[in-house]
């Protein structure tokens, strides 16, 4: 092992925790290498080895008391196509890094999340989506991929030349391997007009159809306790950029939470005092670079659940939820989200059979958040919702099966290339169906 590799693989400083802190590990080892070479050496020499990016996925796909792996220092961009508009990354490359270089050569995201603030292995391993109805999750732009399998040796892979390793490498939880680079499509940079407004709930809901088929995206976020949502709609448009205002998004979620531990007690007070605040909102409108405007900073720590339903029955859905919160949970605040994916052809896609609606509901970090499982998550499953991988659930192999046609050819394709498990933790185990001893 050279001295590089010797300085980056070390006893690891200190207990690693998410960006909500609802998830924590003690790695054994603490590995950040800046080349291949000590990558390799890292993956070799392993006996258990997670990869951790930004840290912003909810549930514990993290954790290991093995060798726990961070690329930050192997990201930024290897090679840009200008002809087939595609990108060779560092698969440890922030998203908010990665768009501001791609506009620089004129290229940018087909669509983004909430947040850009992910790794790019961790958003596409986990199928991380934005919102639009022609619009695919961001782990369908994944064309190629670069890994080390858990034996240390090369892997790879284009649609081009193995399409179904591709597709399951596409979101794959870094069960596969670790994949160290990533080819993503693009396309050329282009402005959106951003728009949102208040509504009421019921008028939200009987537009929302129609306005995932006139915009590009639409999602809407609907208060709780209030009657009143929030609409955002972004359009393509050549007009100038225009200056926009800084954003209140945390500030407005604090006052949530103050209001809740203030008139919480009294559900019709607190509605009454919501929907006078919330039709009063100022709408924006603004035109600026996509990325700039589709993706937010969130500071405000939550944890999360989602699931993605049938468009057919994903409204009713989210009437049931919002009835069960309002009767049963007076301590929630966080805005519900509501999204919607076109369909894509990864294994472990939500998506892969089609488009799908999300419904997400939070709850502040350092609240219970409990009722995700007995309140809210009965309701998705009950309409045959599939999880967000990267947010809170309580599914395992039996159950996921179930959902995902493909679930046992990538389960085939895992065992063969980590026959030893050393991908594993005790969270993929029961994804996976494996026994696991750490």
């Amino acid at each position: 092992m050279d001295s590089r590799a010797a300085a980056a693989d070390r006893p690891a400083p200190s207990e690693w925790c998410n960006w909500s802190g609802h998830q924590g590990a003690c790695p054994g080892t603490f590995a950040q290498p800046e080349t291949l070479g000590a990558l390799r050496d890292a993956v070799s020499n392993a006996r258990q080895l997670r990869v951790v990016g930004a840290g912003h996925s909810f549930t514990p796909l993290v954790p290991t008391g093995g060798t726990l792996v961070n690329l930050d220092r192997m990201g930024g961009l290897r090679l840009v196509d200008l002809e087939s508009r595609s990108a060779w990354v560092g698969a440890g490359s922030r998203l908010r890094d990665l768009s501001p270089a791609f506009q620089e050569r004129g290229l940018a995201f087909n669509n983004l999340g909430d947040i850009d603030a992910q790794a790019l292995a961790g958003a596409g391993g986990t199928a991380t989506h934005g919102t639009g109805l022609g619009l695919s999750c961001l782990s369908a732009d994944i064309t190629g991929a670069r890994m080390l399998t858990a034996s240390g040796d090369d892997l790879d892979i284009t649609l081009e030349d193995d399409p179904d390793r591709l597709r399951a490498a596409q979101v794959s939880l870094g069960a596969l391997g670790v994949i160290h680079e990533l080819r993503v499509a693009l396309r050329p940079s282009f402005r959106l007009h951003r728009r949102s407004w208040a509504e009421p709930l019921e008028t939200i809901l009987v537009n929302a159809p129609a306005r995932w088929e006139q915009h590009r995206n639409f999602e809407f976020f609907y208060i709780p306790f209030s009657g009143w949502g929030m609409c955002i709609a972004h359009d393509e448009t050549t007009a100038e950029p225009t200056e926009r205002a800084p954003s209140t998004d945390d500030d407005d979620v604090m006052k949530l939470k103050h209001l809740r531990d203030w008139v919480g007690w009294s559900s019709r007070l607190r509605r009454a005092i919501l929907g006078r605040v919330v039709k009063g909102v100022k709408p924006e409108d603004v035109v600026g670079d996509s990325w700039r405007l589709l993706a937010n900073e969130r500071n405000v720590r939550f944890n999360e659940m989602e699931y993605h339903l049938l468009p057919e029955n994903a409204l009713d859905v989210l009437r049931e939820v919002i009835a069960v919160i309002e009767r049963e949970r007076p301590d929630v605040f966080f805005p519900i989200e509501v999204r919607r994916t076109a369909g894509d052809e990864a294994w472990l896609s939500p998506f892969n059979d089609g488009g799908r609606i999300s419904i997400a509901v939070h709850s502040h970090a350092p609240d219970d958040d409990q009722w995700f499982f007995t309140h809210v998550e009965p309701i998705f499953r009950r309409a045959g919702g599939r999880p967000h991988w990267g947010k809170l659930h309580s599914l395992g192999a039996a159950e996921l099966a179930d959902l995902y046609p493909d679930f046992d050819r990538f389960l085939q394709l895992r065992r063969e290339l980590d026959p030893g498990n050393k991908l594993v933790n005790a969270h993929t185990a029961r994804l996976w169906g494996e026994p696991h001893h750490e």
